[in-house]
């Protein structure tokens, strides 16, 4: 019996065969973009040094791909985000968590947090530096870890891309390169 790689056996137990099924031929007849991209490397390939150095390169694409789809607050709407926020008052917090202003600012915040820490893990694998880069992984995949506030922050603001599918997969394939980087498994 074939080895099934572990990803796309997670991947199936995780979504099912409807679901994968249809991502399939979603992509399939779509141009590539940098969600596919990412998609396809996350079954494709060993986490060995070269392949975690397209990983980040990938993710700093998917993340631009993303963060250049999200509608963007007016500065009157980032001011009024930015005072509702600090109040202790539960019923404007509840009020402003249900709004598009805020699921915009959340998408923009996430997706450009995801962007300034890509740079930091390129630089810890320029430098070789094994236990960084795994930090970094694992950095990179905290950033994800709201996975279900961002599908309905996405879909609050007619995002077209579904996230907690591709989401939940780049997570976890950041935790497995962490992973590789530091066993080194896939480097032989």
């Amino acid at each position: 019996m074939a080895k099934m790689p572990f990803a796309l056996l997670t991947l199936g137990l995780m979504l099912g065969p409807a679901t994968t099924a249809a991502h399939s031929q979603a992509t399939a007849t779509a141009p590539p973009s940098a969600e596919g991209e990412l998609f396809r490397l996350s079954f494709d390939h060993a986490f060995n040094p070269a392949n975690r150095v397209e990983l980040a390169r990938r993710f700093e694409a998917y993340c631009r791909e993303v963060l250049d789809t999200v509608p963007t607050n007016t500065p009157a709407e980032d001011a009024w985000v930015t005072a509702e926020s600090k109040t202790s008052d539960i019923k404007r917090i509840n009020r402003l968590v249900s709004t598009k202003e805020w699921a915009r600012h959340r998408l923009k915040e996430t997706f450009s947090e995801c962007l300034q820490k890509v740079p930091l893990l390129q630089k810890a694998q320029v430098n070789n530096a094994r236990s960084a880069e795994a930090v970094q992984f694992i950095s990179l995949a905290y950033s994800f870890n709201q996975v279900a506030d961002l599908a309905v922050f996405a879909k609050r603001v007619d995002l077209k891309s579904e996230l907690a599918v591709p989401l939940n997969l780049f997570r976890q394939t950041l935790m497995i390169a962490a992973m590789r980087t530091l066993d080194g498994l896939d480097d032989k």
